[in-house]
């Protein structure tokens, strides 16, 4: 049987309801006793992290996470980790970008219901994440609903539907439908020359474009010390460049070292900044463009890059 290291995190996958309300307090060994069949699937080790919501969650906790990850990557062969949903496209994404050649599976689920709820969609979650995990396909997934997802290529679309994430601008890995399984899978291959750089710069902001936004909200992170932005832009990648211009802000910002990167409010398709006189301009300005990435893709992977820019270059 497979060796897999069974980290929990807290989310709604392990809450109780309290007099405050539903709060994490399930740890690993209390979800095997409540899913034992997830035993038949691997030799499994708990290992407790944190119980918390994910909204409470950092960059700190993530660089953390990718370590021991690293720290126990030839004692296991796979990795499952319990998560919350509201920032578990975020965890995924930035440990898309930590853990380099990765050649085993790092599955992240969770629950939009308690498994301490008798309506809970918990145990399927976790009966597909532990499935994936014995797999043996290489990769960082999200194990969730009826799909597979590649870890950077999540987004949660739903407050409470089970279906929660959907897989943006790339087919799931696996998809679970009326018509049967669909695959796109990756390679199994092993790449070899895995290693963990989980270093992050926390100090990105998003800042999404709207109707009336005007343009000093820029000068304003910048002065505050961010070292990064993301601009969630219209379509293709449009931004206010009449009366609230943006583009003398981004100079400034960008004169001084801050990198802008551009990604679409729109769910599909990403950014192209060549089509039209808006993308164009920013591009021209130094923006860089985030292409298909969702929003948590870009946020993480500027994270990253921010803190080994020394090491690419």
């Amino acid at each position: 049987m497979k060796k897999i290291l069974f980290l929990t995190t807290g989310g709604t996958i392990a809450c109780t309801v309290t007099d405050e309300g539903l709060e994490p307090t399930l740890k690993g060994e209390d979800i095997l006793k409540q899913v034992p069949e997830l035993r038949t699937l691997g030799e499994i080790t708990v290992r407790d992290l944190t119980l918390l919501d994910s909204s409470n969650l950092e960059p700190a906790h993530w660089s953390s996470w990718a370590r021991l990850i690293g720290d126990n990557y030839g004692d296991y062969d796979a990795f499952v980790l319990t998560h919350g949903t509201d920032t578990l496209a975020y965890t995924s994404s930035a440990l898309c970008r930590m853990l380099i050649n990765l050649g085993k599976p790092v599955v992240l689920t969770g629950a939009q219901v308690p498994l301490s709820l008798t309506n809970s969609d918990a145990r399927s979650n976790l009966e597909l994440a532990f499935s994936v995990a014995a797999s043996g396909l290489p990769g960082v997934f999200v194990a969730f609903g009826n799909k597979v997802i590649k870890g950077d290529c999540a987004k949660k679309i739903f407050t409470r539907n089970p279906n929660a994430f959907e897989s943006v601008n790339e087919a799931p890995v696996l998809y679970f439908g009326k018509e049967g399984v669909k695959k796109n899978l990756p390679s199994r291959e092993n790449v070899g020359g895995f290693r963990v750089e989980e270093k992050l710069e926390p100090r990105v902001m998003a800042v999404t474009m709207t109707p009336g936004l005007k343009p000093d909200i820029i000068d304003y992170a910048v002065d505050r010390g961010y070292k990064g932005l993301v601009l969630e832009c219209y379509g293709a990648g449009g931004v206010n460049t009449d009366q609230q211009n943006f583009l003398p802000a981004i100079r400034r910002a960008i004169k001084k070292g801050v990198r802008v990167v551009c990604v679409s409010q729109c769910l599909f398709d990403g950014v192209d900044l060549s089509l039209y006189p808006m993308g164009i301009l920013a591009a021209q300005a130094g923006v860089e463009s985030g292409g298909p990435m969702t929003l948590e893709a870009a946020v993480t992977r500027l994270m990253w890059s921010l803190a080994n820019e020394t090491e690419e270059a």
